[in-house]
């Protein structure tokens, strides 16, 4: 029997195979490593074009186009691709670092493109290339890695499953971890993360490249508007003060991109969330004191009608300090500030803390309110059952980007909401769309089976020129299933009910001519004209919204690219 070890060290042999073990587990390695990179670039790619285009219209081709893009990148010879590069592993770190700078260009143009064709152009350019090269560079090391030995890749299109295998698996993780961590540190944020990135993909290439990828990431650190450093945010002000605008601050957060906007020329500030806008205020000029506004003014008349559940009448003949209110979604703070000052006890509800942060220190939200930063689902579904019956009032607000946080609007979430209520409650929901969309039938439906009563207001007038296809704000008043003996009705507001506000007195109390039947009429010919049979959206079910939401979403940035020019949402 032959030894391989002579006087406690090993032999020749048996070194070469330890170092061709080593070896190859170096290769494998390698090539996890660039497709967990090219996986975790997939919701690094969304992420930065929802501040231009909204996470559902640039959600609306990544997943086929991501699909077709791995199809490509197995079915094209790697022969091929490498005869535009040679060395594969070199081009996903150009592409990566080229990446803010690329989008940066590309969303000067989002207006052209739209919301349609916008996301999938500017990932043509950007995250598709990354994927195939990225894709391509693993499956050639595995082609490599079967030619030394390892027999289990050597058989056809193994290299390739094991590769789309371990894509996928990274991406959905990533795809999860990522939103919900978003600006938990400082590399959590939208234009850092293409950089650490571009920092991973130079590191496994080992070549010349990493001396072109460090002017790249240095001008993207100096100069790139989208990355949120001091002297960045500084530039982004200087780049917008031509159009009346300015930037007061912004966080990366869990719900999107948030920031404070202030339009110079018109003076009023909006707090932004993403595509989207959750509120607004008039500041107090000295030619609006002039006019006898003395107070900060909500820019959007909805947020007063809110407050109108104060308003209906019940056989309650409490007074408003021993009554309380809770709010889900908060946006700026007008409608519970307004409880607030009127006494009620009031708790707020909001997924996002930097909401909460913004709205305390740039819209004066009242700090005497018992804030729940948390997702509204779980703490609802707990306290409803734990302390039903405890709020005379509750407001729901949660509407934002084009799209209903789907489950927000369940049967399900609803219900608890119901439970909260006191037996002589009123609910008050915030809802945007187009009566004729799917999206909202459903939704309204919805309402409808959980509060049978309800009265629907819409906001404004008709314009003279709007189509029964317009995407409008409405608020419907409900009450309790157990409560259907009354109506909702409600007492002529007094001056105690405006706080001194222009815009509560003018839109505190809904307008009879601004009554919307409820529930609407159904569209004769349509997918919901069978009301019995018609769906309702229940927890288990919520892709019947979301697979709905594009077409409300795209008006809904036509509508904000009306509201504040392109060149803000383009520059962040």
């Amino acid at each position: 029997m032959t030894k391989d070890v002579h006087d406690g060290k090993s032999s020749p042999s048996t070194v070469k195979n330890e170092e061709n073990i080593l070896s190859l587990t170096k290769s494998f390695s390698w090539s996890i490593a660039i497709l967990a990179l090219a996986a975790i670039s997939s919701p690094v790619a969304q992420l930065n074009l929802s501040p231009v285009y909204g996470s559902i219209p640039a959600a609306r081709f990544h997943r086929e186009a991501m699909i077709a893009t791995l199809a490509v990148s197995v079915v094209l010879p790697r022969t091929v691709i490498k005869s535009f590069t040679g060395n594969l592993s070199r081009v996903p770190t150009v592409l990566a670092a080229l990446a803010p700078f690329a989008e940066w260009i590309l969303f000067s143009y989002s207006n052209e493109l739209g919301p349609l064709y916008g996301p999938l152009c500017t990932e043509t350019l950007t995250f598709y290339p990354l994927l195939l090269f990225s894709l391509a560079a693993a499956m050639d090391a595995m082609d490599n890695l079967a030619k030394r030995g390892i027999s289990v890749l050597a058989a056809p299109m193994v290299p390739a499953v094991v590769s789309l295998a371990t894509f996928y698996l990274f991406e959905i993780g990533a795809s999860s971890f990522l939103p919900s961590n978003m600006g938990s540190t400082d590399l959590l944020n939208r234009c850092t993360l293409w950089i650490v990135l571009a920092c991973g993909f130079s590191f496994l290439s080992r070549s010349k490249v990493q001396l072109l990828v460090i002017p790249l990431l240095l001008g993207t650190l100096v100069l790139n508007p989208h990355y949120n450093g001091i002297r960045n945010t500084t530039r982004l002000n200087k780049g917008l003060q031509p159009y009346g605008w300015s930037v007061l601050a912004r966080k990366e957060s869990v719900t999107g991109y948030i920031s404070v906007l202030k339009s110079e020329e018109n003076q009023f500030q909006l707090l932004r969330c993403d595509h989207s806008l959750l509120g607004g205020e008039w500041l107090v000029t000295p030619k609006l004191q002039e006019q006898g506004i003395t107070k900060r003014e909500s820019v959007y008349a909805v947020f007063s009608m809110l407050e109108a559940v104060r308003l209906v009448e019940n056989k309650s003949k409490r007074d408003d300090e021993d009554k309380s209110a809770l709010v889900v979604g908060l946006g700026i703070g007008t409608a519970p500030n307004a409880l607030i000052a009127h006494g009620i006890n009031t708790t707020i509800v909001e997924v996002d803390p930097v909401v909460h942060e913004f709205a305390t220190k740039y819209f004066s939200l009242n700090t005497d309110h018992i804030a729940v930063l948390q997702d509204a689902v779980p703490w609802v579904d707990a306290v409803s059952r734990t302390s039903p019956a405890s709020y005379d009032f509750i407001i729901h607000d949660v509407f934002t980007g084009g799209a209903e946080p789907a489950s927000l609007f369940t049967v399900e979430f609803l219900s608890g909401l119901s439970n909260l209520l006191k037996d002589d409650g009123v609910i008050a929901i915030n809802y945007a769309g187009d009566l004729n969309l799917p999206t909202t039938a459903l939704v309204l439906r919805t309402i409808h089976n959980v509060f049978p009563t309800c009265r629907m207001f819409r906001d404004a007038a008709p314009s003279p020129n709007e189509s029964s296809s317009d995407f409008i704000n409405m608020v419907l008043f409900c009450i309790k299933p157990t409560n259907q003996e009354n109506k909702i009705v409600f007492r002529k507001p007094v001056d105690a009910d405006f706080l001194g506000s222009v815009g509560r007195r003018q839109h505190l109390a809904p307008k009879p001519e601004h009554e919307i039947p409820f529930p609407p009429p159904i569209v004769k010919g349509s997918e919901e004209q069978d009301e019995s049979t018609s769906p309702l959206l229940r927890k288990d079910a919520i892709n019947l919204l979301e697979k709905y939401q594009f077409e409300s979403a795209a008006r809904h940035w036509r509508i904000m690219r009306d509201v504040v020019p392109s060149v803000v949402w383009e520059k962040w």
